[in-house]
């Protein structure tokens, strides 16, 4: 669209009139954005806060200490693994006590999960962590996947209460 010298001596038209209320409806919709912006950095805090209990979770791991990983995990926590193989997919269960004393009873240092990405979703008391990872026995890559964990706050602390993951060793690194 050409725009001429003989255009500059029209009068405004009924669009600039609008424009101007559209602005002051923006500023009005701006001049509460404090408020935004805290309730923003709240929810990054708490983000921040399930971000702590599961790495923590993986320090456990990797420290063979059963303890560190009670102080995470939820009473009534679950632990479950999604699997393909060729005669479908499957749903593999955990007895969580059994996890942990599996963990207590490797070498400190040999149980490594690098975490590559991490989401996390909070709504009030519950939370959701979705990562990708690559596990390490040692140096040795052994697998990766993706874990997903629900968290629960209670008395103001996160503790996980399910735990599931996926595993494979193709397209992985």
């Amino acid at each position: 669209m050409y725009i001429g010298p003989e255009s500059i001596n029209k009068k405004p038209r009924a669009n600039s009139t609008k424009m101007k209320k559209l602005i002051c409806i923006l500023l009005i919709l701006f001049a509460g954005h404090p408020v935004i912006a805290q309730s923003f950095e709240e929810s990054m805090d708490e983000s921040d806060e399930v971000r702590t209990t599961v790495f923590t979770l993986f320090e456990g791991m990797e420290a063979a200490d059963g303890d560190l990983l009670r102080s995470v995990l939820d009473e009534n926590a679950t632990l479950h693994t999604v699997r393909s193989t060729d005669a479908g997919t499957e749903l593999n269960e955990t007895d969580i006590n059994s996890f942990i004393e599996s963990v207590e009873g490797s070498e400190p240092g040999t149980l490594i999960e690098e975490i590559l990405y991490i989401s996390v979703n909070v709504d009030g008391d519950l939370a959701t962590a979705w990562m990708d990872y690559h596990f390490y026995r040692g140096v040795e890559f052994s697998h990766c996947g993706v874990n997903s964990m629900n968290l629960i706050r209670k008395d103001g602390e996160w503790k996980i209460f399910s735990i599931v993951d996926t595993r494979r060793t193709e397209g992985c690194l």
